[in-house]
């Protein structure tokens, strides 16, 4: 199994469009948060909403890394090299196991390192602006959640390139899903007389994870995860299920 996680991480830290999407998931939230602590009018009130700040700008992050998860394994299919794989280990399961959990790994280190640079960087410079921050527990659960919203993504894209194996069609499903399915669906579901329709939506229901703010009609960070972790769990267990089955 060894030999499977080295060459699944040969594979990922070899592919130029990986370097490409980090350096963005990377920049957008430390260039962004620098500027806002080092030009707001009144630091005091951006010390305070610093850990919203943060987890906000990590969203695009947590896409970003989702891309990478899908590209990850889309690729391997879009230029054949996934028989080679299969070729030399004919159990698929292994091969494919051992892709989602570098993948993971990866994107969660990547991501809390992202998100703590980030943080530290707008700390600092708030600091020096004479407007210390501070963190309580509420600020600590939404930093964790963007870590892990970023996981979660991450295998989705996985989970997605398992059934689509195509690069384009997968991307553009991770990142219209937000901002098209689920816009739709909330639009039907508050026209059915339903209020509040995030708690039915997963991918919107998880960002919610991600707010150090909940409302008191906002699902719980628990629940917002699990709803979203049963869906990446459901595609990427019948994504494993048709390429046991399928031509590679």
């Amino acid at each position: 199994m060894m030999h499977l996680l080295r060459s699944e991480w040969l594979k990922l830290r070899t592919v130029r469009v990986n370097y490409i999407l980090g350096i963005i998931a990377a920049a957008f939230p430390i260039v962004v948060i620098a500027l806002i602590a080092a030009l707001s009018g009144e630091p005091g009130s951006t010390a305070n909403d610093l850990v919203g700040a943060v987890t906000a700008t990590m969203l695009l992050t947590a896409i970003m890394l989702g891309v990478i998860g899908a590209l990850n394994l889309t690729t391997e299919y879009s230029h054949n090299t996934i028989r080679t794989s299969f070729a030399a280990v004919p159990q698929r399961v292994k091969v494919l196991g051992a892709k989602a959990a570098v993948t993971l790994l990866v994107v969660v280190v990547f991501a809390a390192l992202v998100e703590l640079i980030t943080y530290s960087i707008g700390a600092g410079i708030l600091s020096s602006r004479d407007a210390p921050v501070t963190i309580d527990g509420s600020d600590r659960a939404a930093l964790l959640g963007a870590v892990v919203l970023a996981g979660m993504l991450a295998m989705l894209g996985y989970g997605l390139g398992l059934l689509i194996r195509n690069s384009p069609a997968t991307v553009s499903i991770l990142i219209l899903w937000p901002l098209l399915l689920e816009s739709i669906v909330r639009g039907v579901l508050s026209a059915a007389g339903i209020e509040n329709p995030t708690p039915w939506l997963p991918y919107q229901s998880a960002l919610q994870m991600a707010n150090p703010d909940l409302g008191s009609g906002d699902p719980t960070r628990v629940r917002a995860g699990l709803f979203l972790g049963v869906v990446v769990i459901m595609f990427v267990t019948v994504g494993v299920f048709v390429n046991e089955r399928r031509d590679a």
